[in-house]
Order: structure tokens, then C-alpha cells, then sequence
């Protein structure tokens, strides 16, 4: 077939062989393999991120156990939580303030044994608040606000009415 076309016709239909011929190789074999190796760069990426993500929460699960154990070092030979509340009420000068201080039972989560005591303080200014978390943070050797109600007074709304869970976790 090709012997029966002139030299001209023969340079068109082999031109357009090869072109097809690019076309077929394009399609069948270079795009799916740009295509695969796009989604493989995504996948990369995505997996990076990943594991940037799990060596941040890696560092916090290592920076929360040196807190667990610095608590638990500071909580030994400590007294109970009662009585710890007790000495911050009074150090903090809110010991007038304190209308009642009732001790939770105590629970076991795992391998901590957690304690709560429920205190209520009536009239107290916001500097003494402010003054009083301050000392349970930073003093108290592990003790944490559970859950707090803060209440102006109906008839001064400069003082305050606090009620307060406080929580300590000891290893058991």
C-alpha cells in the first residue's frame, strides 16, 4: 500500500504514524505514570506531616510524664489534701472568708487515687481570688481546680462568693 504513494503522501501518512504513534505512547504510558507519581508526592507529603504531628504529641507525652513525676516527688510525705487546703487558706489570708471545706470520697483511676475537697468562701475581693489560684498553682505541690463557681455578692458586687472542687492525684 505504501508502494502505490508518491514520495510527498509517503512523508504525510509516515508523519501522522508518528504522531499517532506519540500520542498512543503519551497517553498510555506518560501520563499515568506523571499521574501515579503525583499522587505518591501527595501521599509523601501527607505522611510527613504525620509524622511531624506524632513527634510533637511524642514530646508532650514526654514532657507530661516528667510532670507527673515532678508532682509525685514533690507529693511525698506531704500531708493530705485537707489539710493542704487548710494551710493555703490560711497563708493566703482567706481563712475568715472560708464558710465550708468538705473532703470527696476518694477515688482510684489506674494506678492514682484522686482526692477532692469542696470549699466554699464568701466575700472575698478579686484580688483575693486571683491570690488564692495563685497559691493553689503554684504552692499547693500538684493541686488543681477541678471546677469553680464565682458569684458576686447580691449586695456588694465587688465581693465575691467562690465555690470551689479542688483535686490532687496520687500515685497509688
Amino acid at each position: 500500500m505504501m508502494n502505490r504513494l508518491n514520495p510527498r503522501e509517503r512523508v504525510i501518512v509516515g508523519s501522522g504514524l508518528v504522531i499517532i504513534a506519540g500520542l498512543v505512547l503519551w497517553f498510555l504510558l506518560v501520563t499515568p505514570y506523571l499521574n501515579a507519581m503525583e499522587r505518591l508526592d501527595r501521599r509523601i507529603a501527607a505522611h510527613h506531616h504525620n509524622l511531624i504531628r506524632v513527634e510533637k504529641m511524642s514530646k508532650q507525652i514526654n514532657d507530661l510524664r516528667h510532670q507527673i513525676a515532678n508532682v509525685d516527688r514533690r507529693r511525698k510525705g506531704k500531708r493530705p489534701l485537707f489539710s493542704l487546703v487548710e494551710n493555703l487558706t490560711e497563708q493566703t489570708g482567706v481563712r475568715e472568708q472560708l464558710l465550708s471545706m468538705r473532703p470527696q470520697p476518694a477515688t482510684t483511676q489506674g494506678k492514682y487515687r484522686q482526692q477532692l475537697v469542696e470549699i466554699r468562701l464568701e466575700k472575698l475581693s478579686l484580688a483575693q481570688l486571683v491570690k488564692v489560684l495563685h497559691a493553689i498553682e503554684y504552692r499547693s505541690g500538684g493541686v488543681q481546680v477541678k471546677s469553680m463557681r464565682v458569684k458576686p455578692r447580691f449586695e456588694d458586687h465587688s465581693l465575691l462568693d467562690v465555690h470551689m472542687v479542688l483535686m490532687s492525684l496520687e500515685k497509688l
